[in-house]
């Protein structure tokens, strides 16, 4: 199993914007000596360990899980339409069987399908799967009227759409999914992907913070044994408090349930659009410090999900 993240911002795709490169630029040149400029690789070498060279991205969300001859794809946000170029790139478009698994459809989950290559291939097979029955409405929806030049009959693809029981595990190809209803608006649902010993679980969009003793202990069923554990930590604590009720959560109450589970990596995920990259670097900051204040003993490690970040995972 490879786990990719191609989007990782939540609710709006935000670029970086002209004053954010230069601050990154003048934080660059400001820490440099002359021995990190001597030479190419030396500007390399710089470059590779300052915090300062990258970005958590601002693609909205988009994970990749690549199984033997299988690509499933979680949501279908702006990172999506690099993920379509990549697998034309190595071929995948036409050899992989192409799945993807919606959380919801909310537009930040959804805008980018209609840029992602495959679906223009004539008689290329594309399987959706949703806890939802009318994921192929929702779909249509938005590339029909007036929202989208193609309309979603001039398609030459085969896309057909699957419900996903919630009581009961799927078995998709060499996979088995499972899924979690989640608390947002307009319904959502989580998803556990298992295959040859391994597993991810993506777990967006949802606000465990509004009452997270109700659902602590079968999100931490749900996760126990996963590899990667992907999760909805749009706030901080306290900007939390001002966006009650709009769906999302912050990593510390998911450091509360998670900290027994046996699990390999907990991701902050689905960063706030309004978060700059040292913003986002500060909540996981803050995360880790709560971590060792209330889970010492937990065996898995922190990240805050960054486009680009990869896990390979061997079967076991």
């Amino acid at each position: 199993m490879r786990v990719k993240l191609w989007g990782v911002r939540g609710s709006l795709a935000t670029p970086m914007s002209s004053a954010l490169l230069r601050e990154k630029a003048r934080l660059l040149l400001s820490e440099a000596t002359p021995g990190d400029l001597k030479s190419p690789q030396a500007i390399e070498a710089y470059l590779d360990r300052s915090s300062h060279s990258w970005t958590y991205g601002g693609n909205t969300s988009c994970v990749e899980v690549e199984l033997d001859n299988q690509t499933f794809i979680l949501d279908a946000g702006t990172g999506l339409r690099s993920l379509g170029l990549k697998l034309k790139e190595d071929g995948r478009d036409l050899s992989h069987q192409l799945h993807f698994f919606f959380t919801h459809f909310h537009w930040d989950h959804i805008c980018g399908f209609p840029y992602f290559g495959p679906i223009y291939i004539p008689d290329r097979q594309i399987d959706v799967w949703s806890g939802r029955s009318d994921a192929l409405r929702l779909l249509q929806t938005q590339m029909n009227d007036a929202h989208f030049p193609v309309k979603w009959e001039m398609l030459k693809s085969k896309i057909d759409c699957h419900q996903i029981a919630e009581d009961v595990p799927t078995a998709i190809g060499d996979a088995t999914v499972r899924i979690l209803p989640l608390i947002h608006p307009d319904k959502a649902y989580g998803y556990r992907i298992d295959h040859r010993g391994r597993s991810v679980c993506y777990l967006t969009d949802t606000e465990v913070s509004k009452n997270p003793n109700r659902v602590a202990e079968s999100y931490a069923s749900f996760v126990e044994g996963a590899d990667v554990v992907i999760v909805d930590a749009m706030y901080g604590f306290l900007d939390y408090h001002d966006h009650i009720n709009f769906g999302h959560s912050t990593i510390f109450n998911f450091i509360d349930f998670f900290r027994d589970a046996k699990i390999g990596e907990l991701v902050i995920f689905h960063h706030d659009p309004m978060a700059s990259d040292p913003q986002v670097t500060r909540l996981y900051m803050d995360a880790k410090r709560y971590t060792e204040l209330v889970a010492p003993t937990a065996s898995w490690t922190l990240s805050a999900a960054r486009e680009g970040q990869e896990w390979m995972l061997p079967p076991r």
